[in-house]
């Protein structure tokens, strides 16, 4: 179970898809990452959660909230929660609808992929999380396009299973 064996799933799934795509931040893109698949194949669940679970514990802070973003990372979400037997914070950032009742100060937001980091900040909005020093986001990938620096401008550090150029996207 390696990082290895999730690009090779990420290319054998067809998660990468080539065209004109208008992406969840508003921008068009040549390429889209669909995480979806990696959803319904077993081997990949088992190592994203696995993945996952082990960068939450690399964080260091026990006391958090599972919070997964209604646009990709919910899935995501919920095999780090099984793991460490922990409920999900369910977020959509598109209407601010919070689906459970956070009791904790510290949150991890769970996303597929991330562009610009705007689905994260409308989370913590809706949230009422206005100050980001307690925050972090792990994502399946980051598409490098300024997501990682907007966010870490916001108090967030994102935290990336992979990267557009680990995946060997070159167009943008």
């Amino acid at each position: 179970m390696s990082i290895e064996t999730l690009k090779e799933l990420i290319h054998e799934l067809d998660c990468i898809q080539y065209g004109k795509f208008k992406l969840a931040s508003g921008g068009i893109s040549n390429y889209k990452i669909i995480c979806d698949p990696l959803f319904e194949n077993s081997e990949a669940r088992k190592i994203l959660g696995i993945l996952g679970y082990q960068m939450l514990q690399e964080i260091g802070n026990k006391d958090y909230e599972i919070i997964g973003v209604v646009t990709g990372g919910y899935e995501f979400a919920k095999l780090i929660a099984d793991i460490g037997g922990r409920r999900v914070i369910e977020v959509n950032p598109h209407n601010g609808k919070v689906m459970g009742f956070p009791k904790k100060d510290y949150y991890c937001y769970f996303e597929d992929v991330v562009t610009k980091g705007g689905s994260i900040l409308k989370c913590r909005q809706a949230l009422g999380k206005i100050d980001g020093k307690d925050n972090c986001i792990i994502s399946i990938v980051d598409r490098e396009e300024g997501g990682e620096e907007n966010l870490r401008k916001n108090g967030i550090e994102l935290i990336s299973i992979l990267t557009k150029g680990k995946l060997g996207i070159t167009c943008q």
